[in-house]
């Protein structure tokens, strides 16, 4: 999409209100009910993003054709959650080191254990989850993460994802339905697909 599109003509979402965000955007039109078609910078991928979420300007970073990270996050008011996703993109032969990947996904996650690997049409998906204590002051709130490397089958391309969610507000407490959110974060990953 084109950032200089009139933001009074674009969906009242903040995925395209958002003059950075709206650049990644590949069409007004839902692909699903709360969701917009996102094409990385690259051209490597693209996705489903939440209607309601944001590209981080300040930690996108791009290099060529061969690698793009980016966080995006957005809030749930009227259920008092925050989310995030991080994602790095890369596209050259060290993605055939599977080990190696998921080694660095660990790291990133906090994560010691095992993954399930998910096939799919054209890409193969390792996935884990876990959950981190982030109470402050007495005030209980815990992450949930759920994470994936997502390695295309056809190709040297493959995505470090990374989907957290916990309370906005620790004080007014929220409900978070780790089921919902974990086929959430499912389909978000299998809805990468990538692109030559």
């Amino acid at each position: 999409m084109d950032s200089k599109a009139q933001p009074e003509k674009l969906p009242d979402t903040v995925a395209f209100q958002d003059k950075f965000t709206r650049k990644f955007m590949v069409s007004p039109k839902e692909v699903k009910e709360g969701y917009y078609l996102f094409r990385s910078r690259t051209g490597g991928f693209t996705m489903w993003f939440p209607k309601d979420a944001k590209v981080n300007n300040g930690f996108y970073e791009k290099h060529d054709k061969y690698f793009e990270a980016l966080r995006c996050a957005g809030i749930r008011e009227d259920e008092n959650i925050t989310y995030y996703i991080d994602m790095v993109y890369e596209n050259r032969l060290r993605t055939e080191d599977i080990e190696s990947d998921l080694f660095l996904l660990s790291a990133d996650a906090n994560y010691k254990g095992e993954y399930t690997k998910i096939e799919v049409d054209h890409s193969t998906i390792y996935f884990a989850k876990n959950e981190n204590d982030i109470s402050v002051n007495n005030k209980k709130n815990t992450d949930y993460k759920f994470f994936a490397y997502i390695k295309s089958k056809h190709s040297h391309q493959g995505v470090q994802f990374i989907y957290g969610v916990s309370c906005e507000d620790a004080t007014r407490g929220c409900h978070i339905d780790v089921d919902k959110e974990e086929e959430k974060a499912k389909m978000l990953m299998k809805s990468i697909e990538f692109h030559d």
